[in-house]
């Protein structure tokens, strides 16, 4: 998992999120039933109004975990680009993952070179490290709503 486009992970997310929003109000339309139990009657539609709460709120949840893996995103990408200014000016660039020396003569002190790329490379691992580990979180949370959904869907199908 890469992560994508920041722009069309947070669209899903919001898509997610509208879709809970949805349900919730599907929700609201089956409760008029509920108020038949206070009249005596058998509510039936209790097990669909709990699917469609359960459903509703993991939509909903991995919606807000989406738009949160977007807003990383950015906020990694904004101090990648900060840090590509402070790498130019210090006559160094990234290869891979690491800080190293730019080809060609430097106009840059080589002490005050080797300073700044200690530095840079510092930040360069903060940034990708907080990314890999939100982008792990993200897999782990995605997964388990596999598994969420999946439950939901069969519990659905079984009538249960």
């Amino acid at each position: 998992m890469n992560g994508g486009d920041p722009g069309s992970t947070s669209a899903l997310g919001g898509a997610l999120r509208g879709h809970a929003l949805r349900l919730a109000d599907l929700v609201d339309e089956l409760t008029p039933t509920a108020h038949a139990v206070h009249a005596g009657r058998v509510d039936h539609a209790v097990a669909e109004r709990d699917l469609l709460v359960s459903t509703a709120d993991e939509l909903d949840r991995v919606g807000a975990l989406l738009q949160q893996w977007t807003a990383t995103t950015v906020d990694s990408l904004a101090r990648l680009r900060q840090l590509d200014h402070q790498l130019a000016a210090a006559g160094l660039e990234v290869s891979g993952n690491k800080v190293v020396e730019s080809l060609g003569p430097s106009r840059v002190d080589p002490d005050e070179r080797l300073r700044s790329r200690e530095l840079l490379q510092e930040l360069l691992n903060r940034v990708t490290s907080a990314r890999a580990k939100q982008l792990a979180r993200l897999a782990r949370e995605l997964d388990a709503s596999r598994t969420t959904l999946a439950r939901l869907s069969d519990v659905a199908r079984s009538g249960r």
